[in-house]
């Protein structure tokens, strides 16, 4: 069975006193609603830069009541990131 990919944007990082480079905000297209979103719980995510690395994370809650997701990624993003298509698998 293949995996299904969607594609969403990085739309900000989770602020807050102490630095969440880790953990990303992102939102999927046509995703409007908290329960729409809650079916990508779990999901792995990927972004992959201009050179080729990657940097692997997870969907671990819905952020807020219009569908977007909080990710955690292994390791911290850089600040190109933000704006930027990642990789949501099913």
């Amino acid at each position: 069975m293949q995996a299904k990919t969607i594609k969403a944007r990085i739309y900000s990082i989770r602020r807050g006193s102490i630095g969440y480079s880790r953990d990303a905000i992102i939102i999927v297209p046509g995703i409007e609603t908290a329960n729409d979103a809650a079916k990508f719980l779990n999901a792995k995510v990927v972004w992959k830069s201009r050179t080729g690395t990657e940097i692997v994370g997870s969907v671990l809650r819905v952020w807020g009541k219009h569908g977007q997701l909080l990710v955690r990624f292994r390791r911290g993003l850089p600040g190109q990131a933000l704006g930027d298509i990642v990789d949501l698998i099913l």
